[in-house]
């Protein structure tokens, strides 16, 4: 599927007469943050129960929290990854952990479970969400939301103050794609570059191509970061919902 769409971004590119050169480049050209923040190594994960890294019939994997103190986040579906992408981009979320914490609770024949959540969020609040993120279908079938019900009504154990979920309408491929554009654009985020793409946006009225905004850019790449930071601000996003591409028709919200 990426492979197919890396062809398909080629071709739209093309047919809109865009000069691609494939040439490696002397030196690097797509980012030049303004700090050269070095990353500590991760620390390892911390869950209360660590997946198998491998399954016949489930999506597994780590990614690396996107933050001064990362630590590796583990998942076992597609719709986690994602979420876990997503999650991260939320700027009242300050820290993000995987498979955390496990609550207990009675059902209604009096009969003790534990659940153990996909995510704890600690917002900037101080407040911890527990969610958990799960196909849509999974979540019907074992009747999740009821389970979440039991386990805030019965008080979460004091770990949590709140709990939610997600399925693959929050967490879209589409959804993941621009979180993962976004969490890079802070890493590579330019002070220079931000001021120079505010500038442009500034003089925008109505809906344009996101091409359009790095068209005449000394190094597009650079503006085409800069361009991600004011989305990751709130200061332009897409007319409609779905992944960001050259294409897009884009708002500024200034």
């Amino acid at each position: 599927m990426r492979r197919e769409h890396l062809i398909k971004h080629h071709l739209v590119r093309v047919r809109l007469g865009d000069k691609i050169d494939y040439t490696i480049p002397a030196s690097a050209t797509y980012g030049k943050p303004t700090e050269d923040i070095e990353y500590p190594e991760p620390l390892p994960a911390n869950g209360d129960r660590t997946p198998a890294p491998k399954s016949p019939i489930n999506y597994r994997g780590t990614l690396v929290a996107n933050s001064n103190a990362p630590r590796v986040l583990t998942f076992e579906s597609s719709v986690e990854r994602n979420a876990a992408l997503i999650l991260q981009t939320n700027h009242d979320i300050v820290e993000l952990l995987t498979q955390q914490p496990t609550c207990y609770f009675t059902d209604v024949f009096g009969i003790r479970h534990a659940h153990t959540f996909d995510f704890c969020a600690h917002l900037r609040n101080g407040k911890r969400l527990g969610i958990a993120a799960k196909p849509i279908m999974k979540l019907i079938e074992t009747d999740l939301v009821g389970t979440l019900l039991r386990i805030k009504q019965q008080g979460m154990n004091g770990l949590l103050d709140d709990v939610n979920f997600v399925t693959e309408k929050f967490a879209s491929d589409d959804a993941a794609h621009n979180a993962r554009e976004i969490l890079l654009s802070r890493r590579l985020r330019n002070q220079e570059e931000y001021q120079a793409a505010l500038e442009v946006v500034k003089g925008v009225r109505g809906p344009v191509k996101f091409r359009k905004l790095f068209v005449g850019a000394e190094v597009p790449a650079h503006r085409r970061t800069a361009l991600w930071c004011l989305i990751d601000d709130g200061l332009l996003r897409p007319v409609a919902p779905g992944r960001i591409e050259d294409t897009t028709l884009m708002i500024v919200t200034l």
